[in-house]
């Protein structure tokens, strides 16, 4: 009986001498998997969309989608999948789909649309026209999955506000870019309107260019006023005379509130002048009125030595 009680309680001894044993810089740690978060969208397909039985790509290959199918995103992995239902539950690549809406032209006779199409074409850029979901937000993944391509993304904020991305360097974007604006609407007692767009949040865009398109009708001159992101103060960009389009332009490297005035113009544009509004509409650097004071004040410090682009300082 003693002898059974010996062995006993050595052996309780050593089971609180293995638990209390530190553990050792030596042993073997496992990395934590994937983290998934649950939601609830409706998101895109690009074209050629892969989809899979798991969120692998060692999994069973189910089918294959077009461009422009709406499915149904009901969860999202860390590690670049998400999970959708199409009547069953399966996985697509992030990059195979877009949350910013469909990748391809809906109405051909939309002028807003056509006007940065033919932009794009004039530059020998590739256009992708996204048309926003219910969150007005394009995920960064998405926006980045274009960077480094000659493409430029274009987007209706409302009838009379659009903005084009410019893709021009391998510069990715931390942030998503939220289009949620407040709208503001003004006239003075001349007739000159003014209308203010206060974005949800900011995002300053340091290798690609934001070239908001605002349509205005004709003969009319357009004061472009972004805001500086440090201070919220609107300052004036540039005027844009408007006699040859329906649409003024803005070339900035940041998605933030900008104010926008309109008033007719009495007199008829000089040859010189068509062109500098031309060049706005491009997004181009050199322009007609470019000259190394104007470079010096206007043009931001930060400015690559290689582009041909607008990179304004507010």
């Amino acid at each position: 009986m003693r002898k059974g009680f010996m062995k006993k309680a050595a052996a309780i001894v050593m089971a609180a001498a293995v638990i209390c044993t530190p553990v050792s810089a030596d042993m073997v740690t496992y990395a934590k998997g994937p983290t998934y978060t649950a939601m609830q969208d409706v998101y895109y397909t690009k074209d050629n969309c892969v989809v899979y039985a798991e969120p692998t790509y060692t999994s069973t290959v189910l089918t294959t989608i077009g461009a422009n199918i709406p499915v149904q995103v009901v969860g999202a992995y860390s590690n670049g999948w998400y999970r959708i239902n199409i009547g069953i539950i399966c996985y697509v690549k992030m990059d195979s789909v877009t949350s910013a809406g469909a990748i391809g032209i809906k109405n051909n006779a939309d002028r807003q649309i056509a006007d940065a199409q033919k932009t794009a074409a004039e530059i020998g850029y590739e256009f992708v026209y996204l048309t926003l979901n219910k969150q007005k937000v394009i995920k960064k993944d998405i926006y980045n999955s274009y960077v480094g391509r000659k493409v430029i993304l274009y987007t209706k904020i409302d009838d009379e506000l659009g903005v084009s991305f410019k893709m021009l360097y391998e510069d990715k974007i931390k942030n998503d870019i939220n289009l949620n604006v407040t709208k503001n609407v003004s006239v003075n007692n001349f007739g000159d309107r003014t209308v203010q767009y206060l974005f949800d949040s900011d995002i300053e865009l340091k290798g690609q260019l934001a070239i908001f398109q605002f349509k205005t009708g004709y003969d009319k001159a357009v004061d472009i006023y972004p805001s500086d992101i440090d201070t919220g103060e609107f300052v004036l960009m540039n005027t844009y005379y408007t006699e040859f389009s329906e649409f003024a332009y803005a070339p900035v490297t940041q998605v933030a509130d900008i104010m926008i005035t309109e008033a007719e113009i009495p007199n008829s544009l000089s040859d010189n002048q068509r062109n500098i509004m031309a060049d706005h509409r491009k997004g181009i650097k050199y322009q007609v009125d470019d000259t190394s004071e104007y470079r010096s004040s206007v043009v931001h410090g930060k400015l690559r030595k290689d582009t041909e682009y607008v990179d304004y300082e507010y």
